[in-house]
C-alpha cells in the first residue's frame, strides 16, 4: 500500500526549521524588549521549552485549554502593565503577544510559514520606534532571520544553513536595488490610519511645568536633545540660548506656562514673533520625538517654518499633535528684538500667591527701597549671588514646604539653574519688576565633522527674562553663581571638581578615544536623518529629472521594470534557475570554429587525421599543421605549452584566410 500524499502546506516541520524560528522569534522579541513588558521574555522562555519538547518527540497540539488560558494571561499582564488605551505600544503588545503564542502550534509547514509573516511584519513595526542606522540595521538582521526561517520551513529534512544562508543572501541583495528604486520614486502617500503613538515613558525634553529639582533630574541625561545646522556663522558661544517653553505662572510651587499642552484649544491662531533688532542667524533643527508639543529655537526667534506649528505669543512655537516622530524644520533667530503688544504678559508677569516664602518678600522689598530704577535692582541681585556662597549643584537639597524658596535663597543657597531662576523671578516680582522663567537649553557641542551642533539632555537650562527699557532682556543667574556654564557644557563645568555628580556614562564618555567616536558616530546619525527627512515627492522628481529628462510615469515604471528585470537575471543565475550557455574552452572552441568554416570531422578521426586532410585540400597546410602540432601538445603533454590565446590567433588567421579566398 502506497503512502498518501499530503500536501507540503500539511507536511511535518523538521528540527532545522523549529531551531530557525526559535532563534528568529528570540531575536524578535529582544529587539522590542527595551519598548514593551520585560515579562514578554518570560513568555518567549515558556513557549521555547514547549517548543523543546516538539522537537524530542512529543508532538502534540497544546490543550484548548492551555491555549486560552495564555490568552487570558496575556491579556492581563499587558494591561496591569500600563497598556490600557489605544495607543502604538498597545496594539504592538498585543501584536507580539500573538506571535509568542501562534508558536504554541506550530507543527506543519503552514502554521511556520504564518509565523514567519508575523516576524516579517513586528520588522516593519520596529522601525517606527528607532528610525536611526543602528534601528536600521537591526531590522536588517531581523529581515535576514526571517528569510533564513522561511527557507528552512518551506524545505525538506535535507535543509543545510549554508545553503539557506547562500540564498537568503542572494535574494535579499537581489531586493535592494527595487527597495531602492521605490524609496526613490514612489510617491509619499498619506496614511490611511493613525494609530497613536504616546509611547509609555517616551516623553522626554523639557516641560510646561516646572518643580524646582526637575531640571536637575532631566540633566543626567546625555541622550541627544536635538541637533543644530546654520546656515552661516555660528553665533557667540555665549548666545547659545536655547528657547522652549515661557513660565509666567506660579501658584507657590509649580511654574506653569499660560499656553500648555492642557489648554491646547485655547491657543490664539494669529500670532506673531517679535520683530529682529539685531544680528540675523539663519539655521535647520532635527529635533527627535519627544512626546510633547514643543519646539526649541535660539533666543529670540522672530520666523519660522515648521509644518503643523502655531505660533503662540510668549516668543515661542508648539506643534499641534505630539512629536512622535522625528521632524525638520528651520528659523530664523535675532540676537535683540523690539516686542509689541506684551500688556497682558507683562501683568501676568507680576503675579504672586497671596501667602508663601514671607521672609523672602521682605527681603526683596528692603533691597526694592535702597535701590533707584530697576536695571540697578537686577544689577544689585547679579552682584549678591557673586558676594554670597551659593553653590551650583546638580544634587541639592530638598526645599519644600511654604517656605522653599526662602530656605534655598536666605538658607541653603546650593542649587541647580531651576533654582537661582525660581527664586529671582520671585524676588523680582515682589518687587514690582516684571519677570518669567523660560526653560530650554544652554549651549551644545559643535561637532566638526557634520558642522552642526548637538544639544543634549543635560544642557537643560532654565533662565529669567525680565521687563527693563520697553522690552523683554535675558537674565540668568547661573551666569554670576556658576560664570564658566555661560562658556561650557555641563559635564565640562563639573568634571574634576564636582565629576561624581554626573552620570557614570557622562564621565567615561569624557575620555578622548570614545568621545571622537561618540561624535563620529553622531556625525552618521546625523546625516542619516538629514537624507530621509529631507527626501521628498519633489526631491525625488528633480533627482530623476537630472539622470533621465522629463518626468513621467510611464519612465518611472520603465525604469523599475528594467531594475527587477536585471536584479532578476542576476539573481536567478547565481542561484542556478537560469543557466547562461558556458564558452567552450579551448582548444575545443578553435576546433569548433575551424570545423564550422572548413567541414566536420569524419567519424572516428582523429584530430591530427583531420588537419591533414584539411591540410591536402587547402592553401595553407603550414597552418593546418601548426594548429595540429600545438593543439596535440596541450591535450596530452599535460601542461598548458601554449597559452589559449595563441591557439584563437591561429585559428583567426586560418578563417581569415579562407574568407580572403572565397571573395577572390
Amino acid at each position: 500500500m502506497s503512502d498518501q500524499y499530503l500536501p507540503p502546506a500539511k507536511r511535518v516541520l523538521h528540527q532545522r526549521a523549529f531551531k530557525a524560528l526559535m532563534v528568529t522569534q528570540l531575536m524578535t522579541v529582544l529587539a522590542f524588549l527595551s519598548y514593551l513588558p520585560q515579562w514578554l521574555l518570560l513568555a518567549f522562555c515558556l513557549v521555547a521549552f514547549w517548543r523543546w519538547r516538539v522537537m524530542h518527540g512529543q508532538f502534540t497540539a497544546p490543550p484548548r485549554t492551555l491555549v486560552i488560558l495564555s490568552m487570558i494571561l496575556g491579556i492581563v499582564g499587558i494591561l496591569v502593565s500600563g497598556f490600557t488605551r489605544y495607543t502604538l505600544d498597545a496594539a504592538v503588545a498585543f501584536c507580539m503577544l500573538g506571535y509568542l503564542l501562534k508558536s504554541l502550534e506550530v507543527l506543519r509547514r503552514r502554521d511556520g510559514v504564518v509565523q514567519v509573516y508575523l516576524g516579517y511584519f513586528l520588522t516593519g513595526v520596529y522601525l517606527l520606534y528607532r528610525f536611526d542606522p543602528l534601528g536600521a540595521l537591526v531590522a536588517i538582521v531581523l529581515l535576514f532571520l526571517n528569510t533564513l526561517a522561511l527557507a528552512a520551513v518551506t524545505s525538506d529534512a535535507s535543509y543545510r544553513l549554508s545553503y539557506g544562508i547562500r540564498q537568503t543572501s542572494l535574494l535579499l541583495l537581489g531586493a535592494v536595488p527595487v527597495m531602492v528604486a521605490g524609496y526613490l520614486f514612489f510617491p509619499r502617500l498619506p496614511p490611511l490610519w493613525v494609530i497613536p503613538n504616546d509611547q509609555r515613558g517616551a516623553v522626554t525634553g523639557m516641560s510646561d511645568e516646572l518643580i524646582p529639582g526637575s531640571v536637575a533630574s532631566l540633566a543626567q541625561s546625555s541622550d541627544p536633545a536635538f541637533r543644530v545646522a546654520f546656515d552661516g556663522e555660528l553665533p557667540p558661544r555665549d548666545q547659545w540660548y536655547w528657547r522652549g517653553n515661557t513660565l509666567s505662572q506660579f501658584d507657590g510651587r509649580v511654574w506653569r506656562a499660560s499656553y500648555s499642552e492642557r489648554n491646547r484649544f485655547s491657543w490664539p491662531r494669529n500670532s506673531n514673533l517679535p520683530e529682529p533688532a539685531a544680528n540675523l542667524y539663519e539655521y535647520s533643527i532635527i529635533l527627535p520625538k519627544t512626546g510633547r508639543k514643543w519646539l526649541y529655537f535660539l533666543d529670540w526667534p522672530v520666523s519660522a517654518n515648521a509644518e503643523n506649528a502655531v505660533v503662540l505669543p510668549d516668543a515661542r512655537l508648539a506643534s499641534i499633535a505630539n512629536i512622535n516622530a522625528n521632524i525638520q524644520y528651520s528659523a530664523v533667530s535675532a540676537a535683540a528684538v523690539q516686542w509689541s503688544a506684551q500688556d497682558r504678559f507683562i501683568a501676568e508677569s507680576l503675579r504672586l500667591p497671596a501667602a508663601g516664602n514671607e521672609e523672602l518678600r521682605r527681603w526683596a522689598l528692603d533691597l526694592r527701597a535702597s535701590v533707584t530704577n530697576d536695571t540697578e535692582y537686577v544689577q544689585y541681585l547679579a552682584d549678591y549671588i557673586r558676594s554670597q556662597d551659593f553653590y551650583y549643584t546638580l544634587r541639592p537639597p530638598l526645599y519644600d514646604g511654604a517656605d522653599a524658596m526662602a530656605n534655598f535663597w536666605l538658607g541653603g543657597q546650593r542649587g541647580f539653574c531651576e533654582h537661582y531662576a525660581s527664586a529671582v523671578t520671585f524676588i523680582l516680582r515682589s518687587a514690582g519688576i516684571p519677570a518669567r522663567m523660560v526653560g530650554g537649553y544652554l549651549g551644545g557641542v559643535y561637532n566638526e565633522r557634520g558642522n552642526y551642533i548637538q544639544v543634549r539632555q543635560m544642557e537643560a537650562h532654565v533662565w529669567v527674562e525680565v521687563w527693563l527699557n520697553n522690552r523683554w532682556q535675558r537674565f540668568d543667574p547661573t551666569a554670576a553663581v556658576a560664570p564658566d556654564r555661560i562658556e561650557l557644557n555641563l559635564d565640562a563645568l563639573l568634571t574634576g571638581t564636582s565629576s561624581s555628580e554626573l552620570p557614570v556614562f557622562s564621565r567615561v564618555q569624557r575620555l578622548p578615544l570614545l568621545s571622537s567616536l561618540t561624535m563620529y558616530w553622531d556625525s552618521i546619525t546625523y546625516q542619516w536623518q538629514v537624507t530621509v527627512l529631507n527626501y521628498n515627492n519633489e526631491t525625488g522628481v528633480g533627482w530623476f529629472e537630472a539622470s533621465f529628462g522629463e518626468f513621467s510615469p510611464l519612465k518611472v515604471v520603465l525604469f523599475v521594470l528594467a531594475i527587477m528585470s536585471l536584479m532578476g537575471l542576476i539573481v536567478g543565475v547565481l542561484t542556478g534557475v537560469i543557466v547562461l550557455p558556458k564558452r567552450k574552452p579551448e582548444p575545443y572552441a578553435s576546433i569548433s570554429k575551424i570545423e564550422k568554416h572548413f567541414g566536420q570531422r569524419l567519424q572516428g578521426e582523429t584530430i591530427s587525421q583531420y588537419f591533414v586532410r584539411l591540410s591536402a585540400k587547402n592553401s595553407q597546410p603550414s597552418l593546418f599543421t601548426a594548429i595540429s602540432q600545438e593543439i596535440e601538445k596541450q591535450l596530452y603533454s599535460g601542461q598548458d605549452i601554449m597559452p589559449a590565446s595563441r591557439i584563437r590567433m591561429l585559428t583567426k588567421e586560418l578563417v581569415k584566410e579562407k574568407k580572403r579566398k572565397s571573395t577572390v
